[in-house]
């Protein structure tokens, strides 16, 4: 025995330095005389220092010849006994990696009609309890002798459900193991005969069968990760080998469903809704029964091998269903599943396919794949309780937003208000990146050009396109048919001393919940509807209407009437529109400057729209085209008299704020001339981000 453990010492050495002494021993032992084979010790020794590759074919094979289908008991005890140190007492061989001997003693228990010995019986039976990860049977302990009798002997994994068939479970296992052994395969015809074989059994249906097939098939290889994972000298990030299968087979399936499956009850699709359905379903079960101890690796690294092994057959379903499955996923259902859910969104096989998909198919369900994020982070970035969890989505989050604005910046245009409605208005980066966002055909002009001519750009009178439905929030209020007529001159007299009474939520626990008293998407739609309304009713005639009309009328009486938090959400959402050239920049841009000019005897009102643009630019960039040129006018027109207001010199910390968002914003000129600010010589853009 010591000369044993000398050699195998050595060879474990050479291992060490080149892979191939393991596979050059198992062939050397495969090809040795009975009585090698059969050495306990020599056998314990080469596989506690993974010299001996116990799954490999060419093993197994020789190993089950040696047992002569059953009427070879000295080796079929000597191969239990092996099988028993080496799985049970010492563990250093999996139940998957011992599947194929596993499955040939079955076979032969059941063929050659003997009752199976205690050894093979006991064997099995901790076979059961590691795969359930339960402590095997302790040597020498009694054994039911029921279990004694003609049953099938195949390792189980966890109990059966109630409505389970009985044995349905069993079989699962067995067949995921009989695919475990094939392993990384590359032998086509043993794969396509496992794949003829469950259809032949009638696994693939696309019946009820097919669904508990899939279900339990899940289930069992989630906890086995669970329970390779958790063993002793586990490897960080390991005991993935059952959920790589699992893709895998799932892969294969697809691949040849429709090559060889007759039944027209399950196609391609409705397997893998089928799939997804059982992955949601586990992941929810065992979210609510295990809260904070939920392990999310497991389901993610199912569903990042399903993303990846499904994509080469159906690269358009699996990024579309994956979608769906995360919807279902999403961190208001699955907080302990948030950070996993939020790395598989920004996914390189995941992001670029849903919004490069045809017809832009992909981007309403990644829309609502950011709106469920940003609900979720809502209650906490708007009290600012940025607990580290927190900090690292929100952190995830930006990156995500900062790759959309760089690769894809139409998604964010077209989407801009329905996730702007959803982020708190503390999140000031986090909304002027949505904003920032301008279409890649257009060539944005330089908004720091002296004596830019914003009214002369070509694209200033064209409307932006706007996937997100902005009248949602006015046809769920009622508001709109009175808006509608007050717009076109027909409306109420007390129209407008009522508006900002139905801008507050209807009950004190909504406000409480939304951390306001006003439904900020209501003002949000308000503020665009009429916007786009006045440019309409505008177009082709000669009339300003931003200094005439029901839509202005509107806008001055909103902003003199509301408090202090109302007219705060009201001109936020007038400032979500300073964007890229279009026509509602430009409108609402001389819609914001008007304000500041006709409220002569509201001073709050101007401070309100200052603090509006002036916290949105002293973060870091980038910032809005339209936000920058609505700043530059006001602060530059002396129509505006903007420097020699209070506010502006209320403090010296508050003076100097100012002069620096100038100097970012008048880089070539001097800021305030005429008196009415210090004069600074213009430096490089970015200062006042920066500062």
């Amino acid at each position: 025995v010591l000369g044993v453990e000398w050699l195998v010492a050595c060879l474990s050495s050479l291992n060490d330095v080149t892979k191939r002494v393991a596979k050059e021993c198992t062939s050397w032992l495969a090809q040795a005389d009975a009585d090698k084979k059969l050495n306990r010790d020599l056998t314990v020794a080469l596989v506690t220092a993974r010299l001996l590759i116990i799954s490999a074919p060419e093993y197994t094979d020789e190993m089950i010849k040696i047992m002569d289908l059953g009427r070879n008991q000295p080796a079929i005890d000597a191969i239990v006994a092996m099988l028993q140190h080496c799985l049970v007492e010492k563990r250093v061989v999996s139940a998957s990696e011992c599947m194929g001997l596993l499955e040939a003693l079955t076979k032969m228990a059941q063929v050659s009609g003997r009752k199976p010995t205690e050894g093979m019986v006991r064997l099995f039976e901790d076979a059961r309890s590691l795969a359930r990860g339960m402590a095997p049977t302790l040597a020498g302990a009694p054994l039911d002798k029921s279990k004694l009798q003609d049953r099938k002997m195949v390792p189980v994994g966890k109990a059966k459900d109630p409505d389970d068939p009985a044995g349905l479970r069993e079989q699962v296992q067995f067949w995921l193991d009989k695919w475990m052994a094939l392993g990384q395969s590359t032998d086509e015809r043993a794969v396509l005969q496992l794949v003829t074989q469950l259809l032949q059994q009638g696994w693939l249906k696309g019946d009820e069968l097919t669904d508990r097939f899939l279900r339990i098939a899940v289930d069992l290889s989630v906890e086995r990760s669970h329970t390779a994972a958790s063993q002793p000298g586990a490897a960080a990030g390991g005991g993935y080998a059952q959920v790589d299968a699992l893709s895998r087979l799932v892969g294969v399936l697809l691949r040849y469903l429709e090559e060889w499956n007759r039944s027209a009850g399950l196609t391609k699709q409705t397997l893998l809704n089928k799939l997804m359905a059982a992955v949601v379903k586990a992941m929810h079960v065992q979210h609510a029964e295990r809260k904070a101890t939920f392990n999310q690796r497991p389901f993610h690294r199912l569903l990042l091998r399903l993303l990846v092994d499904v994509s080469e057959v159906m690269p358009e379903a699996m990024v579309l269903s994956l979608a769906d499955v995360l919807q279902a996923l999403q961190p208001r259902l699955l907080p302990a599943f948030s950070f996993a859910w939020l790395e598989l969104v920004s996914h390189r096989y995941f992001m670029p396919r849903m919004l490069q998909a045809k017809k832009n198919k992909g981007w309403a369900p990644f829309q609502r794949l950011l709106l469920g994020l940003f609900k979720y982070m809502e209650p906490y970035l708007r009290v600012a309780e940025l607990h580290e969890p927190i900090k690292l989505l929100y952190k995830g989050a930006l990156r995500v937003l900062l790759v959309l604005l760089h690769d894809f910046p139409e998604f964010l245009c077209e989407h801009h208000l329905s996730l702007c409605d959803v982020i708190p208005p503390s999140c000031i980066q986090l909304r002027n990146l949505i904003l920032s966002a301008f279409p890649r055909n257009m060539l944005l002009p330089d908004p720091f050009t002296p004596q830019l001519k914003v009214d002369l750009l070509p694209e200033i009178s064209k409307a932006p396109a706007i996937l997100s439905n902005f009248t949602a929030a006015l046809n769920a209020s009622n508001l709109r048919p009175e808006l509608d007529a007050f717009l076109k001159g027909r409306g109420s007299r007390t129209f407008l001393q009522d508006l900002p009474g139905q801008l507050l939520l209807p009950t004190l626990a909504e406000a409480a919940a939304c951390g306001t008293r006003y439904n900020v998407p209501l003002i949000n739609s308000l503020v665009l509807y009429t916007a786009v309304h006045a440019i309409m009713q505008n177009g082709g005639q000669d009339k300003n209407p931003v200094t005439s009309g029901a839509s202005m009328e509107m806008f001055l009486k909103l902003s003199r009437d509301l408090d202090t938090e109302g007219r705060y959400l009201f001109l936020n959402a007038i400032a979500n529109q300073l964007r890229f050239p279009n026509s509602h920049t430009h409108y609402l841009s001389c819609v914001l400057l008007l304000l500041f000019q006709s409220t002569q005897d509201k001073e709050i009102v101007r401070e309100q729209i200052t603090r509006v643009l002036i916290e949105r630019l002293i973060v870091n960039k980038p910032h809005p085209w339209g936000l920058l040129i609505t700043f530059i006018e006001l602060i530059k027109n002396p129509t505006y008299d903007f420097w020699r207001h209070d506010f502006v010199r209320s403090s010296k910390e508050i003076e100097q704020l100012f002069q620096s968002v100038a100097r970012f914003c008048l880089p070539q000129q001097a800021v305030g001339g005429g008196g009415m600010g210090p004069g600074v010589e213009g430096v490089a853009p970015g200062g006042a981000a920066q500062s």
